[in-house]
């Protein structure tokens, strides 16, 4: 009896360490990727076929999130605004975070289907957050699209996200982007001002100010 109560516990246990969920990571025409003309025309136009990538990224349903960056549409530096300048700092950023596949704007503009992503540690087909990050060009890897000064772009966090049990038997169906998925908009990576540059705007800001309470 021992003996079956510990084969049950270490079975209890292998599952839970490889519990996983899957969800299919594909768009439809509803919901294409976009990218603006320029950071001064955000007219938007589907990112062309084999002229982009976008790539998944996911974690356990409420784990804490900072996002890459923002889109800015007003003022003299538009465009999507970096908070982080590498990969590995926003994920470093966001403990509990993981990077998934990569894949590629095709067969036609605005589609992509980057195949079955498997997010784990995660409760056996439990809820996740994600985010899908996108560029322009043919750049391998964000890092390589953030130095090629590629348009990037990012949704805002979409959490509590069903996935399929991969470890009924059999498998549990993989659950699908498209029922939480809205579409992408990339933009060129706005211009960040040099640190000589708000120096003297701030030099200035503070001249102003003593002037103003001479008079």
């Amino acid at each position: 009896m021992k003996k079956l109560v510990g084969i049950f516990a270490i079975s209890a246990l292998a599952v839970s360490v490889f519990a996983q969920g899957t969800i299919n990571v594909a768009n439809n025409a509803a919901t294409v990727v976009q990218q603006w003309a320029s950071a001064a025309d955000h007219t938007l136009s589907s990112v062309a076929a084999n002229g982009g990538k976008v790539q998944f990224f996911a974690a356990p349903d409420g784990t804490a999130f900072s996002p890459l960056g923002s889109l800015v549409t007003t003022g003299p530096n538009q465009g999507f605004a970096l908070a982080y300048t590498s990969q590995a700092a926003w994920m470093t950023a966001n403990t509990g975070w993981a990077a998934y596949q990569v894949g590629d704007i095709k067969p036609v503009a605005g589609r992509f289907s980057a195949g079955v992503a498997t997010v784990s540690p995660l409760a056996a087909g439990g809820k996740i957050e994600y985010v899908l990050v996108g560029w322009t060009g043919a750049s391998a890897s964000l890092d390589a699209a953030i130095a090629a000064q590629a348009a990037v772009g990012s949704t805002a966090l979409i959490a509590g996200v069903a996935t399929g049990n991969p470890t009924t038997v059999p498998p549990g169906t993989p659950s699908s982007l498209t029922d939480t998925f809205t579409g992408l908009t990339l933009a060129p990576q706005a211009a960040i001002p040099e640190p000589s540059t708000l120096a003297l705007a701030g030099l200035g800001a503070a001249a102003m100010l003593i002037l103003r309470r001479r008079k």
